[in-house]
């Protein structure tokens, strides 16, 4: 027997991943294989049956195993889709609570800042109001100083001697 003859001789299963019919195809090849082994079969009627039997039952549960593993990484995809959803939500959720806050922050600083503005502005009203008012206090006491000073009696100043240059004196002697 050569090496060619002895890999014809045993079984081989391929199970290709990511297509979407692989399970439909192996039931398929299950069935094809075992359809097969009966038609060839050399053995008696309680032979092929007993075979048909355990190869029912292997078959049954390498789909079972299939369909656990298929279960398990689905499961285990899942979980892991769902975690990163989870952390991606709690990161959403952190980045609208911080700009929140930022928001309400700066909402309070403004009023904050309004609040001193206007105080200020209330204090520099009254401050002109003031000087406003002293200003005009102080234009109509002026005004009523010059009234009377308009009005009083004109004051005759004694005379006053004449102003002497003392160049033009003659020198004394003496």
């Amino acid at each position: 027997m050569s090496r060619r003859d002895e890999y014809d001789d045993e079984r081989v299963v391929v199970v290709e991943q990511g297509s979407g019919n692989g399970i439909g195809m192996l039931l398929l090849g299950l069935a094809v294989g075992a359809t097969a082994a009966l038609l060839f079969a050399p053995a008696s009627g309680q032979e092929t049956r007993d075979r048909i039997q355990r190869e029912a039952r292997r078959a049954g549960k390498r789909v079972k195993d299939m369909a656990d593993e298929a279960t398990e990484e689905l499961s285990g995809r899942v979980g892991r889709t769902r975690e990163r959803f989870d952390e991606r939500v709690e990161r959403a959720k952190d980045a609208v609570r911080s700009r929140t806050k930022a928001v309400g922050d700066a909402v309070d600083a403004g009023r904050d800042a309004a609040a001193q503005a206007r105080r200020e502005l209330e204090r520099a009203v009254l401050d002109s109001k003031r000087a406003y008012a002293d200003s005009r206090r102080a234009y109509r006491e002026a005004r009523r100083m010059e009234e009377d000073f308009d009005d009083a009696p004109l004051v005759d100043l004694p005379a006053a001697a004449p102003m002497v240059n003392p160049a033009d004196s003659p020198p004394r002697n003496g």
